[in-house]
């Protein structure tokens, strides 16, 4: 991978180039448009939303590689600035369980706080957001069983986006509510999913957020999750 592939999603979010837009935004289009479905509840539903989404991902992210290339190597991203970060109340699939989160429609179960902070009952979550590197990330959380701790995939990570936030991109995209109190400077989070030896997968919180590539030597924020019983 050359560095015309380097930073994606930043290029495609912030960049001035009008052909990385257009692909960024049909890649968000792609992506929300297919979370619609998951508002039913049954397991079946959830499975199949989950392999159509993979399928979504890889197919948008193609789209702005081919444009991006096209396009040329993009200018430095603009640091984004997440001007709501609040919601009135809770979205109905998830269920509140003090420091966690249950997500009854992919059957997980998620940290509210993301790491480096605690949760406070009645305040919600206090402390400082801290960065990892990749590799550090992976070397913390690398469970040997389904129930414990661990770094989320891509997928994962990307049915936490809020879709109604995609035409907004200083709107935090995701369930403040079920996850309050992040931080408006550190909302990329790191994947499991590698790319390769230099770059692996993150998901950015703002705008309606996307999946992209990024150095693992960059340092991002951490939000755990693990398999509901």
């Amino acid at each position: 991978m050359n560095s015309s592939t380097v930073l994606i999603m930043s290029a495609a979010l912030f960049g001035r180039r009008k052909i990385m837009l257009k692909a960024a935004g049909m890649c968000l289009l792609m992506l929300t448009a297919s979370l619609v479905a998951a508002q039913d509840n049954s397991s079946g539903v959830a499975m199949k939303m989950t392999e159509h989404l993979n399928q979504v991902i890889e197919q948008g992210v193609a789209t702005m590689r081919q444009a991006q290339q096209k396009a040329g190597t993009p200018p430095p991203p603009v640091k984004p600035v997440a001007t709501k970060l609040k919601m009135d109340k809770i979205n109905s699939r998830f269920v509140e369980k003090q420091d966690e989160i249950v997500d009854r429609i992919f059957h997980l179960i998620w940290s509210r706080c993301s790491l480096g902070q605690r949760w406070v009952s009645g305040t919600g979550c206090v402390g400082t957001v801290r960065q990892y590197t990749y590799d550090q990330a992976l070397a913390m959380f690398n469970p040997s069983g389904a129930a414990q701790w661990r770094i989320p995939t891509r997928t994962e990570l990307s049915t936490l986006l809020d879709r109604t936030k995609r035409n907004q991109p200083t709107m935090l995209a995701t369930d403040s509510v079920a996850f309050p109190d992040m931080d408006p400077d550190k909302l990329m989070y790191w994947s499991s999913d590698e790319e390769n030896n230099s770059f692996a997968w993150a998901v950015l919180f703002i705008g309606g957020g996307i999946p992209g590539i990024l150095y693992r030597s960059h340092r991002y924020a951490i939000r755990l999750v693990r398999n509901a019983g």
